[in-house]
């Protein structure tokens, strides 16, 4: 396994990986219309040898942080040697998109929101400026993957045999997660996780229903 090469953006030192060559990146990944950007196409590192490998359009990256900035891990092999990366998917979509840029810039999403990751949506910029329109954006809250799904639930896309939804919450430092086949029995479920760990501290709207429990159900005493 070989390390990373990186780069310091400009006018900082932070360092970030340099992206993998091109020919990896579109033997690995495709673009997609929509907010993802790029979606996986069937691949395995070492066709024969390697049993796990990504499905043709399964989703790309994992979510890094509160922000929804989402990192891939790439992982290709050289002549005799193993090479693996971790960097921003917008990057990679940037680099599939429009071509070579200084990766000493950041990529940013013109938006404000970095859920969206279509090409259109994204520039290279400095480190600065892109903090600067980033700034501007943290006025609104960035809309969620799945804005119809209630505070707490999304949608478990990583799931292939079918609909599956994640309830997921974090009281005093721990995180309470649990997988539902619909986003009510998630809602149940969070409400009660925050009874039982909360009890009467436990925020309730002008009904006594704890906050994000289903309306029409009334969490006992």
């Amino acid at each position: 396994m070989t390390t990373a090469s990186k780069i310091k953006l400009q006018g900082t030192n932070v360092s970030v990986c340099l992206l993998p060559p091109i020919e990896i990146l579109e033997a690995r990944y495709k673009l997609s219309d929509d907010h993802e950007g790029i979606v996986a196409r069937s691949f395995k590192l070492i066709p024969g040898k390697t049993r796990r490998g990504t499905e043709e359009g399964a989703p790309v990256g994992t979510y890094s942080n509160s922000s929804l900035r989402q990192q891939v891990e790439v992982t290709w092999m050289g002549r005799d040697t193993k090479h693996k990366v971790r960097v921003q998917k917008s990057r990679i979509v940037y680099r599939m998109a429009h071509g070579e840029f200084d990766e000493s810039l950041v990529i940013d999403h013109i938006d404000g929101n970095p859920n969206n990751n279509h090409p259109s949506n994204l520039r290279p910029l400095t480190y600065h400026e892109n903090f600067g329109n980033r700034a501007s954006a943290l006025k609104e809250k960035y809309p969620k993957k799945d804005p119809h799904l209630p505070t707490g639930v999304t949608r478990d896309y990583k799931f292939t045999s079918g609909v599956r939804y994640i309830g997921k919450t974090t009281i005093r430092g721990i995180t309470h997660m649990n997988y539902f086949e619909n986003p009510r029995a998630a809602q149940h479920w969070l409400a009660q996780v925050k009874r039982d760990n909360l009890g009467d501290t436990a925020r309730r709207d002008p009904q006594g229903f704890i906050i994000g429990a289903p309306n029409r159900v009334t969490v006992r005493q």
